[in-house]
């Protein structure tokens, strides 16, 4: 009987010391609602929670839990960036519920009250926040990698400034957050170097330089004393300083006349020889022609589509019959599109010690080492024109004053010569067929007067 007695004592004893295997609450919110109270001598995490009401010591305990999650810290670093992140930003949380109801269903009454009966929480984490939570801290530490660039400066060498391409790097997030999941459920602080795969640029400073070279370069002079008066100069200066530096974008098209805008007086433009109505005149912008003559050279040399052009009316001194292209505000353009994939640049620069314009195009060149070179000739003298007299009564009688000097009219033909690297020529093609039209003389006369009389009004 005895025995039997020291059996059960003993089974009782175990069951007050290990707890039922299963709380008499169906969760926690029940036993809260139940007013349920923990039994003596128990602590949860080192915190005495004996006799307390379910409620309070879960308030107590998550106040404790919640700083302790916080207090878990994590650097990720990539590069030269760093982001920082807690256990509980992570979706980490512990396992108090759980505790809380394996307490609730110990015995009230402990036997033995120098000993406590110890519980202990575990971390956990939500495996769908922590892989939102990997992926924004991946999307925040990526660095998209730097294409080179190229500037154009006059003054560098080859007319541009390079930076080099920079590689880039994107963060594996997937094996991020098992690194965090480990450091997390270790509940240790770490410092976290995470995978990261490595993201070249797609456009380096070789293809930048491949994509700015001079493709062609062409110089005409106006040292000459009709070509080099000072106000020309400074117009010609002016336009060129406009031009240069300019980009034009694969398929966009260059417009001469909206770059210089309206050539008068308030845009700063001076007042020099031009052409007008097939009479030499005093004009604001005089001497923007020799620019955009340069330019058409330069354009056809470098293989680029002119859509707008037009020939002045007479053969010019500076540029050989057929090449020139003449302009005026509100009058003839010239245009051109870039053929090209790649943007084309105008360097345009205006010497004026050496007393010329040269207009440079950097863009990608020819194929296979290919070259252009522009020739052009007079094929055809048209008859010599006429001269209208015009009786003018505010002249004196028998005075003449000669108003258009008569112009021999011609027809030029421009061709492109084609060459290999060698300095072969591959082929001619014909680009334009001028005809420069003959300009019929007028001359005033006085009344009474005859053509012959030969006084000539100043």
């Amino acid at each position: 009987m005895k025995r039997v007695r020291l059996v059960l004592i003993l089974a009782l004893g175990i069951v007050l010391v290990s707890g039922c295997g299963k709380s008499e609450y169906a969760d926690i919110a029940e036993a809260i609602r139940a007013g349920a109270v923990l039994g003596e001598n128990i602590e949860i995490d080192g915190m005495d929670v004996s006799g307390m009401e379910v409620a309070r010591a879960r308030r107590a305990l998550s106040r404790e839990k919640d700083a302790y999650l916080a207090s878990l810290q994590y650097e990720v670093h990539a590069g030269e960036g760093s982001v920082h992140v807690s256990a509980a930003e992570l979706g980490a949380s512990s396992d108090l519920d759980d505790v809380l109801l394996r307490a609730l269903c110990l015995a009230q009454y402990y036997p033995s009250a120098n000993k406590a009966r110890e519980f202990h929480t575990s971390v956990s984490i939500d495996e769908q926040k922590l892989k939102k939570q990997a992926e924004n801290i991946a999307a925040a530490l990526n660095v998209a990698p730097q294409n080179a660039t190229a500037v154009y400066d006059a003054k560098a060498e080859g007319g541009f400034l390079y930076t080099e391409s920079i590689e880039g790097f994107s963060v594996d997030a997937e094996r991020l957050a098992d690194q965090l999941k480990i450091a997390v459920l270790a509940e240790r602080n770490a410092s976290i170097e995470p995978y990261i795969n490595t993201i070249p640029a797609e456009y380096t400073a070789e293809h930048a330089r491949a994509d700015t070279q001079l493709i062609a370069e062409f110089s005409t002079s106006f040292k000459s004393a009709t070509y080099g008066k000072a106000n020309r100069v400074f117009n010609i200066a002016k336009a060129a300083e406009l031009i240069d530096g300019t980009t034009i974008a694969p398929g966009e098209e260059f417009d001469m006349n909206a770059i210089l805008g309206p050539r008068n007086a308030e845009n700063g433009w001076k007042e020099a020889t031009g052409i007008r109505d097939a009479v030499y005149v005093q004009e604001y912008g005089g001497g923007v022609c020799q620019v955009s003559s340069t330019l058409y050279n330069a354009v056809l040399m470098a293989d680029l589509t002119v859509t707008d052009r037009t020939h002045h009316s007479w053969p010019l001194g500076y540029v050989d019959i057929g090449r020139d292209a003449t302009i005026s505000t509100g009058g003839p353009n010239f245009k051109f599109q870039n053929t090209q994939d790649v943007p084309i640049t105008i360097g345009a620069h205006a010497d004026k010690e050496k007393k010329q314009i040269t207009i440079s195009v950097y863009g990608r060149p020819l194929a296979d080492g290919v070259t252009i070179q522009i020739s052009s000739k007079k094929v055809e003298t048209l008859p010599e024109p006429e001269t209208e007299i015009i009786v003018d009564e505010s002249l004196a009688p028998g005075i003449q004053q000669v108003v258009r000097e008569p112009r021999r009219g011609s027809v030029a033909v421009t061709y492109k010569e084609y060459y290999d690297a060698n300095g072969n020529l591959l082929h001619k093609e014909q680009v334009t067929k001028d005809k420069y039209r003959s300009i019929k003389g007028i001359t005033h006369v006085g009344p009474g007067g005859s053509v012959t009389s030969a006084e000539i009004a100043p």
